[in-house]
This record gives structure tokens, C-alpha cells and sequence, in this order.
């Protein structure tokens, strides 16, 4: 329920603006004062609708806000703060080994889809999105090369209620796993 207040306040102001509606259409049809007052306290409640929006944090929002922090760390070539959050020790080592070897010019997270998965313990969600990057090889090689590979992550809810990453994939943009992938996963 908290989840269509914080992220759909156009939906909720829809649905509070129909009951305007018909409040004044009431009104004007009995020029009760009480109908009236009531269509205007109705009202009111829209800016309330995006003030509660603005103040919950859901949790695709959590996601979200660290997927576009990694995203910009590794644009800045920070690797450090580009594992900020993966939890899992393999999975930041592996990625602490992959980042050295590119150096960034841009990196962007786009066509973002978070699936939460219902029923597990802790809460899981598994990310598919598509990583836009301009980069080049460290070491010489391939300079200035663009770039655009499908990427699906898995991230785990932590006691606290942040989100981290215990896995991660490359994949193409159409169809399965590629050379980058470990393992095929």
C-alpha cells in the first residue's frame, strides 16, 4: 500500500482530483456550504499525496539510488566506491579485479527493471538493466570504445534496510550469457 503512495503520487492526486470533482459537482447541485468546505479540505490532500511521496523511501527507490551511485563511481573510476555495495567477498573481489583493467569516460544505467522476489528470506530482488559505458583498455588496446551489455544483478536486504549486491551478470543485449560471463551464469 505504501509502495503506490511513495510511487505513484500522480495516481493518488488522480484519484483525490475525481472526488473534487464530484464533491463540487454535488455542491452545485444542492449550494450545501458543508459539500463545498468538503471539496476544497478534498483538495488539500493532493499536495499532501506528493509531500508523503517525497518523504517515503521505498525499497526499488534504495535500489535504484545505488545502482546510479555505482554507476557514477565507476564513471569516475573509482573502484572502491564502485563495490560500495556488493556484500558478497567473491563477488567484490571479482569486481575489484574486472574494474582495473577498463578506464571509464561514462557509465549509465538504463531500461532498469527490479523484480522483488516474493517470499524470500531476507528480501531479494533481482535487477536487469542495460550498462551503457564508453571506455578504453588499461595497458593499451581498444581506446575510447562504446559500448552497451545487459547486466542482471542480484541484491539482498540488509538488517539495517540497505540494499547490496551478492551477485552480478554480463550478458548481451539479446540473448544469453557472453565470454565475460564466469562460469555461464
Amino acid at each position: 500500500m505504501w509502495t503506490i503512495f511513495a510511487e505513484q503520487p500522480l495516481l493518488i492526486a488522480i484519484m483525490i482530483a475525481v472526488v473534487v470533482v464530484g464533491l463540487v459537482y454535488a455542491w452545485m447541485q444542492t449550494g450545501d456550504r458543508r459539500v463545498a468546505i468538503a471539496a476544497v479540505v478534498t483538495a488539500l490532500l493532493i499536495p499532501g499525496a506528493y509531500f508523503l511521496a517525497d518523504r517515503i523511501v521505498t525499497d526499488r527507490e534504495k535500489i535504484l539510488d545505488a545502482i546510479q551511485q555505482t554507476a557514477a563511481a565507476i564513471e569516475h573510476n573509482d573502484h572502491v566506491g564502485a563495490v560500495e555495495f556488493v556484500l558478497d567477498s567473491t563477488t567484490r573481489q571479482r569486481a575489484l579485479a574486472e574494474l582495473p583493467r577498463y578506464e571509464f569516460q561514462r557509465a549509465r544505467a538504463r531500461n532498469i527493471q527490479i523484480n522483488m522476489v516474493t517470499g524470500s528470506l531476507p528480501p531479494e530482488a533481482t535487477v536487469d538493466l542495460d550498462a551503457s559505458v564508453r571506455v578504453s583498455m588499461n595497458g593499451g588496446g581498444v581506446r575510447d570504445y562504446p559500448g552497451v551489455a545487459r547486466l542482471i544483478l542480484t541484491f539482498q536486504q540488509q538488517p539495517d534496510g540497505s540494499w547490496g549486491v551478492t551477485d552480478y551478470s554480463y550478458r548481451p543485449i539479446t540473448g544469453g550469457a557472453d565470454n565475460l560471463t564466469p562460469n555461464g551464469n
